[in-house]
């Protein structure tokens, strides 16, 4: 009974691990395919679609990091 009660506990220890390790790659992939923008371009953005972009928050919104 130990022994099942253990390797279980492994299996779930090695799945979580694992979901993290693949988190942690497609967020970086992810960000990886988001092209860059300099501060320049995002002010010229702002200030040609600035109005447009205030209209829906939800869509309009995205999250950087730093790597």
């Amino acid at each position: 009974m130990l022994d099942a009660t253990l390797e279980q506990n492994i299996r779930e220890i090695i799945r979580e691990e694992i979901n993290k390790a693949l988190s942690d790659f497609l967020i970086k992939l992810r960000l990886e395919l988001i092209p860059f923008v300099s501060e320049e371009e995002q002010k010229e953005i702002e200030e040609l679609y600035g109005e447009e972009l205030l209209e829906d928050d939800e869509k309009d919104t995205i999250v950087t990091r730093k790597i």
